[in-house]
């Protein structure tokens, strides 16, 4: 299956977007910036981690566009995935703007596209193997994953 070009365009942009994007620098626009992102984090498909069954979602997987807890943040950084702390981490205007268009619900539709309900199901919070074994199988295995499963970001 081949997705739409104008999809794959807009998936590699936001991918290229958020892996070497410049920090923002003045404070008043950090300020805004950090006040966007919890507003964002405070969606409810933002709400929970999106590799596992856990409530926490204080850290950003920035390849991915996803919210996770802090143990799935430790496994992605395990996999060489890019982390920031929502909290602790300055993001740039691009990051910003790619998690707007992205998130958990967006990244359901493409990374969880072909999976059964039960395969869509996370691993309970703390269970370490199933949560690793799950997210390769998400990202790195491609099991679920249709590009053309989520509308263009606008």
């Amino acid at each position: 299956l081949s997705a739409p070009a104008p999809l794959l365009s807009a998936v590699v942009s936001v991918r290229k977007s958020l892996a070497g994007a410049p920090m923002a620098t003045s404070k008043k626009i950090e300020e805004k910036y950090q006040k966007m992102l919890k507003e964002i984090q405070k969606r409810p498909e933002n709400r929970h981690c999106f590799d596992c069954s856990g409530r926490g979602n204080q850290y950003v997987v920035l390849n991915y566009g996803v919210f996770v807890c802090t143990t799935c943040s430790g496994i992605h950084r395990e996999e060489q995935h890019k982390i920031k702390s929502v909290g602790m981490s300055t993001f740039s205007t691009e990051e910003i703007k790619a998690l707007e268009r992205g998130g958990n619900g967006t990244a359901k539709s493409i990374w969880l596209a072909k999976a059964t309900q039960s395969e869509g199901q996370p691993p309970p919070e703390g269970d370490i193997p199933k949560i690793r074994a799950h997210i390769k199988a998400k990202y790195t295995q491609k099991r679920w994953y249709d590009e053309g499963g989520a509308p263009p970001p606008a």
